[in-house]
Order: C-alpha cells, then sequence, then structure tokens
C-alpha cells in the first residue's frame, strides 16, 4: 500500500488546525476521556482507515479499526472507533471524516466500475491517471487502490509514455526510432505510445512499443481495432484512455482492452459517514452536529 509520511499526516492536522481549536478553548471543553466511532450511513468500500489511524496516533488517541480499508462496509456499519482526551477528539473528527468520506467514494466507485467491466471482461483492469486533484494524488491513489483499481503511471519517473506533444519537437524522427531509443536509455522501463487514430496504433505496435494508449476511441472502433493491434504484435498491452465512465465501462471492457484508464474516479461521490461521540462513563452519547 502507499506510504504516508509522518509529514504527510502532520499537514492533515494543521490543515483544520493552524494554530489551536478555538471553540474548544473559548467555550472551555473539558479535556476529559471519551470515544468517538466513524459510522458509515451508506453501503461501500472503506478507505482512508490507515491515514486516520496515523493521525489519531499522532494526536494521542488509541484507535480500534473495526473495518479495514478496501473491506466492503454496509449502511449503519462502525469502521473506527477512537480514544482519548476530548480536544484531542475534536481535532481528529473532521478531518478523519473527510479521509472517510471522500476516499470512501473514490474506492467504492473503482469497485463499482471494476465490477462493470469485469462482467463483459474477467481480466480487465481499472486504472486511476495522474490528473488527481493537486497535492492529494497519493491519497486519492490511495483509494482506488482500495476499491481493487490500480495505478496508471504514479509520475513522470515512472515508465516511458510518448505522446503526440513530444514528438512536435522530434519531428522527422520515425516512431520506430523513438520506440528503439528509449529502449536503450531506459531498458528496465515500459514503453507505451499513445495514439488516437488506427494508423498511429498500429504504427506504435509495429515500432516495438510494448503498449499503445488509444485516446478517446470509441468502443465500436476499438473493438474493431483491437485484434489489429494483436496480430501486429504478440504481447501488446493495450489501454483504453479518456472519457472512460460508469455508465460506459463496460462498453470499453467488452472491445477487449486490457487496461481501462481514467480520472474520472476522482470525481466520485463522497461517501456518506456520521459520528458518534461520548464521554467515557456515561451510557448516553452527546449527539455531535455535523
Amino acid at each position: 500500500m502507499i506510504y504516508l509520511t509522518q509529514a504527510d499526516i502532520d499537514q492533515l492536522v494543521l490543515e483544520d488546525m493552524p494554530l489551536h481549536d478555538e471553540t474548544s478553548r473559548a467555550i472551555g471543553l473539558p479535556d476529559a476521556p471519551g470515544t468517538l466511532t466513524y459510522v458509515a450511513r451508506q453501503a461501500g468500500v472503506a478507505a482512508g482507515v490507515r491515514p486516520c489511524v496515523q493521525m489519531a496516533r499522532s494526536l494521542g488517541l488509541e484507535a480500534e479499526v473495526l473495518v479495514a480499508d478496501g473491506a466492503a462496509v454496509a449502511a449503519g456499519q462502525p469502521v473506527l472507533r477512537l480514544q482519548g482526551r476530548a480536544h484531542a477528539l475534536h481535532v481528529a473528527w473532521k478531518q478523519g471524516m473527510n479521509l472517510l468520506e471522500y476516499l470512501g467514494g473514490i474506492a467504492s466507485t473503482t469497485a463499482a466500475m471494476l465490477r462493470s467491466a469485469r462482467e463483459a471482461s474477467p481480466a480487465v483492469q481499472i486504472a486511476a491517471t495522474r490528473k488527481a486533484f493537486p497535492g492529494s494524488r497519493r491519497l486519492q491513489q490511495y483509494a482506488v487502490l482500495c476499491g481493487g483499481g490500480v495505478v496508471h503511471r504514479a509520475g513522470l519517473s515512472e515508465s516511458i509514455l510518448l505522446f503526440a506533444q513530444h514528438r512536435v519537437f522530434l519531428a522527422g524522427v520515425p516512431l520506430a526510432e523513438l520506440v528503439r531509443h528509449a529502449r536503450r536509455a531506459s531498458p528496465e522501463k515500459f514503453v507505451l505510445v499513445e495514439a488516437d487514430s488506427a494508423d498511429d496504433a498500429l504504427a506504435a505496435a509495429r515500432a516495438g512499443a510494448d503498449g499503445v494508449q488509444l485516446d478517446k476511441m470509441a468502443p465500436p472502433a476499438l473493438a474493431d481495432l483491437v485484434p489489429r493491434l494483436r496480430a501486429a504484435r504478440a504481447g501488446l498491452t493495450i489501454n483504453a484512455a479518456g472519457g472512460i465512465r460508469v455508465d460506459n465501462v463496460a462498453a470499453y471492457a467488452a472491445t477487449g482492452a486490457d487496461i481501462l484508464v481514467t480520472s474520472h474516479l476522482y470525481t466520485a461521490p463522497a461517501a456518506d459517514y456520521g459520528v458518534r461521540m461520548e464521554q467515557s462513563g456515561h451510557d448516553q452519547a452527546s449527539p455531535v452536529p455535523r
């Protein structure tokens, strides 16, 4: 799983509490022991539990994981319980809910898209792009992994993806030579070429690319092109990218592409969570407004 540093966790706390908790100070909130329990209000896939736990422990709270990241969660099911002092519980409260809701929404949408896609093509993968919200990529991609998806090229250093925009500055250099040069310079890296037409895709396959990424191509055109690409180069990885959403993912999967590349996951509706706050030793829960 994606590693989150202490600096990542500290930033979550500092974002919501740049100085201190003014409400707790202003009302003289007793720093009494208590518990905070996050409860799912709808079914889905849990995500964000692990960073919540890291944040809670940084604040001196104890954390009891009730549902692990990546597991299914039912409506009304508690997923995480924090124990400790009231001041720290109130610092953790909202940022913890933000993590569970936003990451849970991404994970749940990823899982739903993957289920739909695999009904059409059992081995297909759903891959999330680099087009995450700036500053939040690792958390958003963590959520994709929790939902069963994979990360498509986490950053510029990971693999070679040759775009038409690169070739603008290399006019006259044959595609096959660019592929050969890339492979000589980076022999351990996967060489992927993006194409927006059948001719470009076939040229990339014949040039020896490891994979071809077909951009913004409609499912009927893809279904026609995929077998031609497989005939042109054995073992070629075929990606479909651009415009792949919940409502059309099955149609894209049915084309025979290996990987469906999408940024749609990052715009998923947030999951819905509630909180129960209780003072230790009290039977009656104290309602906390959202």
